[in-house]
């Protein structure tokens, strides 16, 4: 039997994505043990219950102490607040990550309190649904996971999880998430500011309306994290629409043509799922 990665992890905060965590170390075997941190009762009652960890306790220092992974699984703003905390607790060889969607302001705190130890990681999945009674043990297969530090072990953690690790600078993760992923949901929340919510969805509303349904704080917290990437992003966004404005008004169907060829192309060279390759 292959020997587990680590000992101990610990999960900081066990909604969707920390008990999703906790649900594929479990089924791929990566620790002996896996203890939960929740900030309520009822959060570790419910993730014994559905078997994402094998004990869970609401004080950080019992499940951090011990732990050689400390995984930070909360929002960006919590995450930012615990590595300054953790410092306590942690043992000197323990290695500490977290799945926030950001990076730079997480990586300064990190590399502040806990220098070395900490690797920024991003696994690029999710859900529009948010709570530990959603997690899922599959939800890490076939993704890629951003990793803004060299290191073997936390490498091998997330390909035993079944995601690709990319090594990234966090600078250019946060320009990349700018586009590819925080503008969509600016994207789709103004939409369905205006959309009339009595007609049934048709199929081109059907993604955008997932992402529309998104957790209201968790993502405020990620766009003001990730500000001036997103802003850069935004006003890119806007001259494109000011073009695509302007072949309207002038009834210009050779300008539309063009504007959507631009956009086919680029759709149709974006790598599959799991196949991304960054500077």
């Amino acid at each position: 039997m292959k020997k587990p990665l680590f000992n101990k992890i610990c999960i900081i905060g066990i909604g969707l994505m920390g008990g999703s965590i906790g649900l594929a170390i479990k089924k791929f075997k990566v620790a002996k043990f896996v203890v939960g941190v929740a900030r309520r009762k009822q959060s570790a009652i419910d993730a014994v219950a559905l078997k994402t960890v094998d004990m869970a306790t609401l004080d950080i220092k019992e499940g951090v102490e011990g732990s050689d992974l400390v995984i930070l699984a909360g929002p960006i703003p919590t995450i930012i607040s615990q590595l300054k905390l953790i410092q306590k607790f942690i043992a000197k060889n323990a290695l500490v990550i977290d799945v926030g969607s950001s990076k730079v302001q997480i990586n300064q705190s990190g590399s502040r309190f806990l220098k070395n130890q900490f690797i920024g990681c991003h696994p690029m999945t999710g859900s529009e649904k948010c709570g530990v009674s959603y997690s899922e043990a599959g939800l890490f297969q076939d993704t890629i996971c951003f990793v803004t530090k060299n290191n073997k072990k936390i490498e091998e953690f997330w390909k035993a999880l079944g995601s690709k690790p990319i090594v990234i600078n966090e600078a250019d993760h946060d320009a990349w998430v700018a586009k590819s992923s925080h503008l969509s949901h600016v994207l789709s929340f103004c939409l369905f500011q205006n959309v009339d919510s009595k007609y049934p969805q048709n199929p081109s509303l059907k993604d955008l309306s997932r992402l529309a349904k998104s957790h209201a704080e968790l993502w405020a917290d990620i766009f003001l994290s990730n500000c001036e990437p997103l802003i850069k992003t935004s006003r890119d966004f806007q001259k494109d629409f000011s073009a695509f404005q302007k072949f309207l008004r002038i009834k210009d169907r050779i300008g539309l043509i063009r504007f959507i060829r631009r956009a086919n192309r680029t759709a149709s060279q974006m790598p599959k799922k799991g196949h991304i390759s960054c500077k």
